[in-house]
């Protein structure tokens, strides 16, 4: 299971309603396909290719793709995954527009190009000369790029997504069943029929799963469709956190977004090595996953009014870069006036036969002696804390952790002479920050139970807009 790719004016373009894409042209009656694609995202390929396969057993099915984007308050486009991203749009849009019958031809070049230069051999492969679709991109690339979203945003599609016939495809991410579900809306006399003698055996029914959401939270459609690569056609209810069903049938919950799976023999029998991982959490007669990818809500932990919570491996760039920029903000009086700070870790302690502590940390014993030194500052000179850590992430893998100290105005051998207490404080801490199942560096918790994984997300809270964000796509390190 999962633990887990320069904007230009408008003013002339929004004046004028943007043309539909090539392939938006009148459906033919039944079997059309309409794929919106995140232009690199794996699970939007995975529906590609099974689109394009069922297109090309079905002669009489079509598919058109539309390249996926979002659009910024001053008018300009923007791709989730960066300028990468956005930049393949621009070339999708094109190709649809001034090539269409060469679309689905370079995309399937494409995948075998994944290279970020990869599009110039899809394109020759396709028919099309690159330095051409290069200059159509810098300059029509915009253009069509506002037709797509419109297709898109008239679909009502925010996220990469198939459409049958224009409405949006709810069934398995699998071969036969979209074929099945493509051919059946074929008129029939354009149906292809099943091999002579053919009986399909009758498949057992999949077992209950439920999706308990917080307020503004949507369900991961690339969860569901690993929990249909287990049990075929299982089809999620989705329940609001706030609702009387949900209270009437989930009482207690520690965490949402929740994924509830009926627990029957076969269940078990399945994800035996998932749960023996500890992926899933029994609860009664269920299994619980809860999906700590992006944001959630610890809904039965007590509030911490003003305060943020920083969970990191004091090794992880990531959480570095995190920590800098809290830092900063703090320092220039852009958080939360009378906000608390507190910084956790992230790692494993264990008792070892002798009673002493075994640690266990992503990135080797150097970080988790680390982190060891600063929940012991943190703790015994809080007002020089900041001051540490700022100074000591200006060179995190150098040995010469004194430096930092002493820049810091803490005495290194206080330090040094504490580290069996602070060896006890950090294996308390791993332990809080285990029990709220948090593994990704860095992850943020707002008041006690808003959480978060990412410099991106938290700048995304009310309150903490004015952040630094990082200066580079978001990521993190996950033991």
């Amino acid at each position: 299971m999962m633990k887990r790719l320069v904007p230009l004016a408008l003013s002339l373009l929004l004046a004028v309603p943007a043309a539909l894409p090539a392939s938006a042209a009148p459906a033919k009656a039944g079997g059309r396909m309409t794929l919106y694609l995140e232009a690199m995202d794996g699970q939007g390929w995975q529906w590609f290719f099974l689109a394009d396969t069922v297109r090309r057993r079905l002669g009489a099915s079509e598919l058109a793709v539309y390249p996926l984007v979002t659009r910024n308050s001053d008018g300009s486009f923007a791709a989730r995954r960066g300028e990468p991203e956005l930049a393949e749009s621009r070339r999708l849009a094109v190709i649809d527009r001034a090539w269409p019958g060469k679309l689905l031809t370079y995309l399937n070049a494409r995948s075998l190009s994944p290279s970020a230069e990869g599009w110039r051999d899809a394109a020759l492969f396709a028919g099309i000369n690159p330095d051409e679709l290069e200059k159509r991109a810098d300059s029509e690339g915009q253009k069509d790029l506002a037709a797509a979203y419109e297709a898109s945003r008239a679909a009502g599609a925010a996220e990469t997504s198939l459409y049958l016939d224009g409405k949006r495809y709810e069934g398995s991410q699998r071969l036969l069943p979209l074929y099945d579900a493509v051919n059946a809306a074929l008129p029939a006399s354009r149906r292809v029929p099943p091999p002579a003698g053919y009986k399909p055996k009758p498949k057992a029914p999949p077992p209950g799963l439920w999706v308990v959401l917080g307020k503004g939270m949507q369900k991961s459609a690339s969860l569901i469709s690993v929990f249909d690569r287990y049990f075929e056609g299982i089809k999620p209810v989705v329940l609001d956190y706030s609702s009387p069903e949900r209270e009437a049938k989930f009482k207690s919950m520690e965490f949402v977004p929740a994924y509830i799976l009926e627990a029957t023999p076969e269940v078990r029998e399945k994800l035996a090595n998932e749960i023996r991982a500890g992926l899933f959490r029994p609860v009664g007669g269920y299994l619980v996953y809860e999906d700590r990818q992006r944001t959630g809500l610890y809904p039965s932990r007590p509030a911490k009014k003003d305060t943020l919570e920083l969970y990191v491996m004091s090794h992880c760039p990531f959480g570095v870069m995190a920590e800098n920029s809290v830092f900063d903000a703090e320092k220039n009086k852009l958080l939360p006036p009378g906000l608390k700070l507190e910084v956790h870790f992230i790692g494993d302690a264990r008792k070892d036969d002798k009673g002493g502590w075994t640690f266990n940390s992503l990135h080797g014993q150097a970080e988790w002696e680390e982190d060891a030194r600063q929940i012991y500052i943190a703790r015994k000179f809080p007002d020089k804390f900041v001051a540490y850590v700022a100074e000591r992430n200006k060179d995190i893998n150098s040995p010469d952790w004194q430096k930092a100290a002493k820049a810091a105005g803490v005495d290194p051998a206080k330090v040094e002479k504490g580290f069996e207490e602070a060896k006890d404080m950090l294996a308390e801490d791993f332990a809080a920050t285990t029990a709220l199942g948090i593994t990704t560096s860095p992850s943020f918790i707002v008041d006690g139970q808003d959480f978060m994984v990412g410099l991106g997300e938290l700048i995304k809270t009310p309150g903490f807009e004015k952040v630094p964000p990082p200066g580079q796509p978001a990521a993190g390190c996950a033991k």
